[in-house]
């Protein structure tokens, strides 16, 4: 026989409300629309699946039920997809154990699983020579589109962080410019004298354009056709457009291969992945050495370049014979 429910008893949380709850508090701790959308895609799908097995409170979400939940995704996507799903989970009940609305995380035992590193490839230069020729820039969209691909192999910053450049980030005669990365922490990231030269062309273009759509005011870099901030997925959508032109095929053609590439070409040249680490806005070394493993076969080089016997001209002389 069910329990009443007294006056000094909270009703039950679901979980449905508990997800929008989170949600909504992610938003006043002014994370990214991202970030928040990332949490939102990967908990919809484990109410659902909690929902169906009739656990719709928070305190009915058994162990079990994340168990299979996590079971039916790692037969369906890669253990990283896994991995978000599991990190969703354990972050919205730890944000429910610290509002008090909860004393159990279901999902607190249930281990990362191990994700296969796999080299990400890059763009070589003939790759970014044709890319970078598709964009008609007589047409101020098609410069627009231009100097956004510069930016990204110049900088290696993120699709969100290019896209949510204004005007006053921009500090041409220092050659730099203001990034608003993950969490919402901003860094300061170099721009080359080649990089500065096509955005001072660019943005007298881009004045003379949106003046003559009546959007003086709008402070975005890159704006999308009517002057406002543009969408990620507009751009990436346009990127696999001019990647097809170009008969690209052998790697996605995407802002983040741009990435890739910046990662890929710094370390050739012998940059540091110290300092990889602080342009590329990460939070721990780990993932600078990931990019930095985009180079291996440079490395590879390099092995038989400096190694002791090609350096000191060691096993090549007359060889003694045992006696």
């Amino acid at each position: 026989m069910p329990k009443l429910m007294t006056h000094h008893q909270a009703p039950p949380v679901t979980l449905a409300s508990a997800v929008e709850e989170f949600l909504a508090d992610c938003c006043l701790q002014n994370l990214s629309p991202t970030t928040i959308e990332w949490y939102r895609y990967a908990l919809q799908p484990f109410v659902r699946f909690a929902s169906a097995r009739s656990e719709t409170d928070v305190d009915s979400v058994t162990e079990a039920t994340v168990r299979a939940f996590l079971s039916e995704k790692r037969a369906q996507v890669q253990p990283r997809r896994v991995n978000h799903y599991r990190q969703a989970i354990d972050l919205l009940y730890r944000w429910l154990i610290a509002e008090g609305r909860t004393e159990n995380n279901p999902a607190a035992r249930f281990p990362k699983l191990r994700e296969p590193r796999r080299l990400v490839h890059a763009f070589n230069e003939g790759e970014v020579e044709a890319l970078l020729a598709q964009p008609d820039t007589r047409t101020f969209l098609g410069l627009r589109d231009h100097v956004f691909m510069l930016t990204l192999l110049d900088s290696g910053i993120r699709l969100s962080e290019v896209l949510g450049l204004q005007l006053l980030d921009l500090d041409l005669p220092g050659n730099t410019m203001r990034v608003l990365g993950k969490g919402n922490k901003e860094r300061m990231v170099a721009l080359s004298v080649v990089m500065e030269n096509h955005l001072r062309r660019y943005l007298v273009r881009r004045e003379v354009a949106l003046a003559g759509i009546g959007r003086e005011d709008s402070t975005w870099v890159f704006p999308n056709q009517s002057g406002g901030r543009a969408e990620g997925k507009g751009y990436q959508n346009r990127l696999k457009r001019y990647g097809k032109a170009a008969g690209i095929t052998r790697v996605r053609v995407s802002p983040h291969t741009f990435r890739h590439t910046f990662s890929l070409w710094y370390v050739r040249n012998g940059g540091s992945p110290f300092h990889l680490e602080k342009i590329l806005g990460h939070s721990s070394l780990d993932m600078s050495r990931r990019y930095c493993e985009l180079a291996d076969v440079d490395f590879l080089d390099s092995q038989r370049q400096f190694s002791p016997l090609t350096m000191a001209d060691l096993g090549t002389r007359g060889r003694r014979r045992l006696r």
